[in-house]
């Protein structure tokens, strides 16, 4: 089963391994530095779950669940 980046708790450090190429939003995710071989650590989560703040090469992007959910991931470190 593979792991996606919404999927991930506050604090847990994962690989970028693939971007879902048959959604709409994988060129704006590419375009932010999502991709495969980076690393990526969850910083928190809005009160409600919804956006997801993510650390990506000393910069906090914030995304929402749905783009989160493309980006699948290899789980390094909680």
């Amino acid at each position: 089963m593979k792991r996606t980046l919404d999927s991930l708790r506050v604090g847990s450090r994962a690989e970028i391994e693939d971007i879902a190429s048959d959604c709409d939003r994988a060129n704006r995710m590419a375009t932010l530095g999502f991709i495969p071989g980076r690393m990526v650590k969850v910083t928190r989560f809005a009160p409600l779950g919804d956006p997801i703040s993510v650390e990506l090469d000393g910069q906090e992007i914030s995304l929402r669940r749905a783009e989160a959910h493309i980006i699948q991931v290899k789980n390094i470190a909680e």
